[in-house]
C-alpha cells in the first residue's frame, strides 16, 4: 500500500441537529445501491473498470450514507443542538473516490456513469442531474470533514464529559462554518 493509498482514520465529527443536510441527500444512497448493482454486473460481465469503481466502493458509500441519516432520532424526538458521530475512515474514503466519479461524471468524462444512471434521475425524490449528485454529496462531505478548532474541541468536550468548556461560543463557531458551507443548523 502506498502512502496515497493508505486509509484516512476513522473521523470524529459534530454533525448539525438539524437533519435536513442528510435527509436532502438521502436519496444518494438509492444511486449509489444502481451503480454498485451496474458495477457488480460489468465485473460478472469481465468489464470491471466499466462503472470506474468497484461495486464494494460503491456499496460502502450505499452504507455510509444509510448509517448518517438512520443515526437521528425520528420527527417525534425531540431535535438536539448538535449530534457526536464516528465516521469509519473506510466509508469516508468510499464516500471521497464516489465524489470523485460524479465530478468527472458532471464535467462529461465519464460517459458509462451517466448512461447507467440517466433513466432512474427523474425518480428520485428530488430531480437529480450529475451536477445535483455531485453538489449533494459535496454538501455532506463538508459535514463531515468539517475540521476547525470548536468541532475538534467540542467533539472532545462531548467525549470526556469536561462540564467547564465553553459549548455556547464553540456552537456558534460551528453555525457560522456550516451556514458558510450552505448548511442550515
Amino acid at each position: 500500500m502506498t502512502k496515497q493509498q493508505k486509509q484516512r482514520p476513522d473521523r470524529t465529527c459534530v454533525l448539525p441537529g438539524d437533519p435536513a443536510w442528510i435527509e436532502a441527500a438521502a436519496y444518494l444512497a438509492e444511486v449509489f445501491a444502481l451503480l454498485g448493482r451496474g458495477s457488480e454486473i460489468a465485473e460478472d460481465e469481465y468489464d470491471a473498470g466499466r462503472y470506474v469503481l468497484p461495486a464494494l466502493t460503491y456499496r460502502i458509500a450505499e452504507h455510509a450514507i444509510r448509517r448518517l441519516k438512520d443515526a437521528f432520532p425520528g420527527p417525534e424526538a425531540a431535535r438536539p443542538t448538535i449530534c457526536l458521530d464516528v465516521v469509519p475512515g473506510f466509508e469516508l474514503d468510499a464516500l471521497w473516490q464516489v465524489q470523485s466519479v460524479l465530478c468527472r461524471t458532471r464535467d462529461g468524462e465519464e460517459t458509462e456513469v451517466l448512461e447507467l444512471l440517466d433513466p432512474f434521475l427523474d425518480s428520485f425524490p428530488r430531480p437529480a442531474t450529475a451536477a445535483t449528485l455531485t453538489a449533494d454529496l459535496e454538501t455532506v462531505l463538508a459535514v463531515l470533514t468539517l475540521d476547525i478548532p470548536a468541532g475538534r474541541d467540542m467533539a472532545a468536550a462531548l467525549a470526556l464529559g469536561t462540564p467547564e468548556f465553553d459549548f455556547e461560543t464553540a456552537y456558534k463557531q460551528l453555525v457560522t462554518a456550516w451556514k458558510a458551507a450552505g448548511i442550515t443548523p
